[in-house]
């Protein structure tokens, strides 16, 4: 049994964004969409569903607003997604019943009891979406300052000396394979995004981890996308992940299972938090420092860029955890409105129900 974590998605400048479209347009899943309030236990539901087929690779989606929540499970050898369904990511089917069903929990909340504290939910659910409006501002300005750090770096690296290593790291990393393989494929998932604990990435286990230590980012971007390419016309699917709070959304990490090879970049955290065994690329020496120390008017640009992306993620971060305090007090009304009698009952008939797929 594997298990392998990502995020939904991520709160980026325009919203929040995901690559989860990938798995629910794909028609040989089956997708339950669950729609239902704060409190009323799709992350619990979901939890004991995947515990149900603790046997079954799998892959855990997580709430980038709160990774302790889960926002979606596939079951790989069932082919069977169970995802929230409910703002800020909304999805409805495509193909209702047919591929996709919508499992409403909000018929097991008891309505009297939210009317009581109605003037509360409101106050407090305007309040938290202040937080999130406000972390947006930060996310844009955070994005502006990316992309004047990869500007101001790029006419200082050496392309031909980069593309060199990575012609040559990709013929010894990716073998060519025996027989004449197919184009490989591409999935999109999420394994960086913003939390209220910072900007998080979760490192795949079992796989060799090449970290990717890169302060201008340029220079990764180019080499990730080069070893894709490489890696899906030698016939092996791979998983990109991407960054999504920059507006260029460039290339942050990269998987390629067959292999168990894995690209891991340390991106604009400027650190990841990966097993010691890791092997490191330092894309330094690919940037001219000659170039840099004419120009001490642009080595202060990347510098200040650097300085102020630390301090508004730090911001973002915070505003995140107010917003989590916030959601965490309306839970608590849903919560005390929910049967949670009706909700066990009908998680044990999805379980048999998958179980029969």
């Amino acid at each position: 049994m594997s298990e392998q974590k990502y995020f939904l998605g991520s709160a980026t400048p325009e919203g929040f964004i995901t690559p989860i479209g990938d798995v629910l347009s794909d028609t040989s899943n089956t997708v339950y969409i669950l729609k239902g309030t704060a409190g009323s236990g799709k992350s619990t539901l979901m939890k004991k569903i995947s515990d149900a087929f603790s046997d079954n690779s799998k892959e855990l989606y997580y709430c980038s607003a709160d990774p302790h929540s889960l926002d979606a499970v596939y079951l790989i050898d069932k082919r069977v997604l169970i995802m929230d369904g409910t703002d800020p990511h909304c999805f409805d089917p495509k193909y209702p019943k047919a591929i996709q069903s919508i499992i409403d929990l909000g018929a097991f909340m008891e309505s009297s009891k939210l009317r009581e504290n109605k003037a509360a939910i409101i106050s407090l659910t305007d309040e938290y979406a202040r937080y999130h409006k406000r972390c947006r501002l930060y996310l844009t300005a955070i994005s502006s300052v990316i992309s004047d750090i990869c500007t101001a770096a790029s006419d200082s690296l050496d392309r031909e000396k980069l593309s060199g290593f990575i012609s040559r790291t990709a013929r010894r990393l990716i073998p060519k394979k025996a027989s004449k393989s197919v184009r490989g494929k591409i999935s999109r998932k999420q394994l960086s995004a913003l939390t209220f604990n910072g900007y998080t990435t979760y490192v795949p286990d079992g796989y060799k981890i090449y970290l990717l230590s890169d302060e201008f980012i340029t220079g990764s971007d180019i080499f990730l996308h080069e070893m894709a390419d490489t890696a899906v016309k030698k016939g092996y699917d791979i998983t990109v992940s991407k960054c999504l709070i920059s507006k260029e959304h460039y290339y942050e990490h990269l998987l390629i299972p067959e292999l168990n090879l894995a690209f891991i970049s340390s991106g604009i955290a400027g650190s990841v938090n990966i097993p010691e065994n890791k092997k490191v690329i330092n894309f330094r020496r690919f940037y001219s420092k000659d170039f840099l120390d004419e120009k001490p008017v642009l080595r202060k640009r990347i510098k200040f860029g650097k300085k102020a992306a630390s301090e508004l993620m730090t911001e973002a971060s915070g505003t995140l955890k107010a917003a989590k305090e916030i959601h965490d007090r309306i839970e608590d009304y849903y919560i005390s409105a929910a049967d949670f009698d009706s909700l066990n009952r009908l998680t044990y008939k999805l379980i048999s129900e998958i179980k029969s797929l």
